[in-house]
């Protein structure tokens, strides 16, 4: 993961997934099989629809929660990385992939397909979504949707070593 999320034990899991697929894919890369690090979005899990669901109804609920809810309603369905793992599989060219860290929502631009409700799920790299999270939706809508946060930017932040 990029930040601390939940805790400590999913950090860890999240942060050995990548360096497995990055090790997998040098040593299997030789026999043409291909390994990545799948990450999702914001995932609309059963537990998550549920908090949701509870924060909505809480009168005490704060205005900045509520807000932060927004990015897990338009999150991604637990079908949506199966999906994704779908065109990478039927893709030709996977090999070029092997050993990197791929987002849901990049490979549903690039392979051209969407969510089982027919819609896309946020993508957090596009900078009119961080100024959505930030409160900013006005100026957030005078972002053109392409304008995404590089890749590289994303693991330079990360990276506290």
């Amino acid at each position: 993961g990029l930040n601390y999320l939940f805790n400590c034990a999913y950090g860890v899991g999240k942060a050995g997934c990548d360096r497995m697929a990055a090790d997998c894919a040098h040593e299997l890369k030789k026999h043409n099989v291909a390994c990545v690090s799948l990450w999702p979005g914001p995932v609309k899990t059963e537990y998550i629809v549920g908090m949701l669901d509870r924060i909505r109804e809480d009168p005490d609920s704060t205005p900045g929660s509520i807000r932060q809810t927004k990015v897990f309603e338009e999150g991604e369905t637990i079908e949506f990385a199966g999906i994704a793992l779908a065109y990478l599989a039927a893709d030709p060219k996977v090999m070029k992939k092997t050993g990197r860290i791929l987002q849901t929502t990049d490979l549903a631009c690039e392979y051209g397909f969407k969510d089982v409700d027919g819609l896309m799920p946020i993508d957090t790299r596009k900078v009119s979504t961080a100024l959505k999270m930030a409160g900013w939706d006005g100026l957030a809508s005078w972002i053109p949707d392409f304008l995404k946060v590089p890749h590289w930017v994303l693991h330079m932040t990360a990276n506290r070593f």
